[in-house]
């Protein structure tokens, strides 16, 4: 089914539409589903993405265990346990991790691929280049990436499923969670992704921007400003800093649609994702 577009980038309403869904799926289920939650870093965003993803699950009565973890070592034998418990549909781990002795991407891929409602398992990353939705020989659905997920139902809510072909879009994150994943969906619908990070060379950043329809921007220093000039008419603006790296009210007065850290803020449409991801866990097909 195509979405009804809106015209704009509407974080609330896009969130709003997906948590419909989401509850939809659980009256579907007949029975709460299970989420462990680790919050293994001490991020404030992750802090506050905890909080609000905790009491949205309360709000839609899904049974989430917050659990704390004091060393690697003891996340790993949690996870091992999450794995292994039949009450537990969906994993959902806070990185960048604050413990020393493990390493983020390992720990990503000791979750069940089946429970990996972050979709950040090697398998899942792989299924989701191959552009594979559907597990072979598995009635789940493969798991996304939420908050990638969550800049394409964004974007095409506002303009329509075939907004991203041939649309040149510009990523300023390489991270699995978001970088990386976001250039092959970009892919996988046929527009053009440009991923740039830390070492890009500021001459060639400009010039990217310049050739973009869209900017996914999620650099985090608060001096970081996406120079408004440098982008161009119709452009779309995705701001995933925390701290804010575009000129809300430049680009106000140009019109150029946006997202931003507070008010429209993509993290509302990021936690709609990963509850939806997990009602498929549960056995939503």
């Amino acid at each position: 089914m195509s979405s009804p577009m809106t015209g704009k980038l509407d974080c609330q309403e896009t969130a709003n539409h997906y948590m419909r869904l989401v509850k939809s799926n659980i009256e579907k289920l007949g029975f709460s589903p299970g989420l462990g939650v680790i919050l293994g870093c001490d991020d404030m965003g992750c802090v506050v993405y905890h909080k609000w993803l905790m009491k949205d699950c309360e709000e839609l009565g899904i049974n989430a265990s917050d659990i704390e973890v004091k060393s690697g070592m003891e996340l790993v034998k949690t996870v091992a346990r999450l794995n292994q418990d039949p009450a537990t549909h969906g994993i959902f781990i806070f990185y960048p991790l604050r413990y020393t002795d493990i390493k983020d991407d390992e720990v990503m891929d000791l979750v069940d691929p089946d429970k990996d409602i972050e979709g950040l398992h090697s398998m899942n990353l792989g299924y989701l280049n191959k552009y594979r939705k559907r597990v072979d020989g598995n009635d789940h659905r493969c798991m996304t990436p939420c908050t990638a997920r969550a800049i394409i139902k964004t974007a095409k809510r506002g303009f329509g499923d075939t907004f991203f072909t041939g649309k040149t879009v510009l990523i300023i994150n390489d991270s699995l969670r978001i970088g990386r994943p976001l250039s092959a969906m970009v892919a996988n619908l046929k527009g053009t992704p440009i991923l740039c990070h830390q070492n890009t060379q500021a001459e060639h950043l400009q010039q990217f921007v310049k050739l973009a329809d869209v900017i996914v921007s999620a650099v985090p220093q608060p001096t970081y400003r996406i120079p408004t000039d440098w982008i161009k008419d119709g452009a779309l603006c995705f701001d995933l800093s925390g701290q804010g790296n575009f000129d809300y009210p430049a680009l106000t007065k140009r019109g150029i649609p946006y997202t931003d850290t507070t008010q429209n803020s993509v993290g509302k449409v990021t936690r709609a994702m990963a509850l939806l991801n997990l009602t498929y866990a549960a056995g939503v097909e």
